[in-house]
C-alpha cells in the first residue's frame, strides 16, 4: 500500500481469491453486468461467473493489448456495475479513459494488476486508479513471493469488510468469532 501510495492492503491467498473478494465487496446481484477483456487469464471471467454476475467479454486494442476503450462503450447497459481493467503483459490499458467513464456511470473499477506491478501511467502506479486492485505474487510474475496476492483500496469500509471476507467471517476484535 505504501509503495502505491494507497491506504490499505488486504494479502490474500492470491490474486483470483484477490479478485473474488473485490468483486464481493462490490456487492453484485444475479443480473448485474461486469465487463472484462477478452485476451487475459481465466481467473477474472471464472470469479465474476463464481459470484454470480454476467461476464460481458470486450475486445483488445490490437496496439496495447488491452482492453479497448471505444469496445467498452458500445457494451455498457444499464446493467453493468463494475469494468474489471486487466492490464497485460505490462501494458497499461487506457485506465485514464477508462475512469472517466466508469465515473460518468457510476460503475465501479477492479484493476487487475498481476502482470503489471510497477508500470506507469502518468507517473502514477497501475493499481492506484480503481476502486479496488489485485495483484498476483506467483512465481511468473514480475514480484513473486511463490504464491500470494493482494488487493489495495483506499476505502475503509472495504478495506475493513475485505479483511472479514478474507478470514471467513472471523471478527478483528475475538479470535475464533466468526460473524
Amino acid at each position: 500500500a505504501k509503495w502505491h501510495s494507497m491506504k490499505y492492503a488486504v494479502a490474500t491467498s492470491n490474486c483470483t481469491t484477490a479478485l473474488h473478494l473485490a468483486l464481493l465487496d462490490c456487492d453484485l446481484k444475479k443480473n448485474d453486468e461486469v465487463i472484462c477483456t477478452n485476451l487475459t487469464f481465466i481467473a477474472p471471467a471464472n470469479m465474476i461467473h463464481h459470484v454470480g454476475a454476467k461476464l460481458v467479454l470486450v475486445d483488445i486494442n490490437p496496439k496495447t493489448y488491452a482492453m479497448d476503450v471505444k469496445e467498452i462503450k458500445k457494451k455498457i447497459s444499464n446493467k453493468t456495475k463494475v469494468i474489471m481493467v486487466v492490464h497485460p503483459f505490462g501494458y497499461p490499458a487506457d485506465i485514464v479513459e477508462i475512469k472517466k467513464l466508469a465515473k460518468k456511470k457510476n460503475i465501479k473499477i477492479i484493476e487487475d494488476v498481476a502482470e503489471s506491478i510497477g508500470a506507469k501511467i502518468n507517473n502514477k502506479k497501475l493499481g492506484t486508479f480503481g476502486d479496488l486492485s489485485c495483484f498476483s505474487f506467483f512465481a511468473n510474475k514480475i514480484m513473486t513471493t511463490g504464491e500470494g496476492g493482494m488487493i489495495l483500496t483506499n476505502n475503509k469500509k472495504s478495506y475493513m469488510r475485505l479483511k472479514l471476507l478474507r478470514d471467513h467471517g472471523m471478527t478483528i476484535e475475538k479470535k475464533y468469532y466468526h460473524i
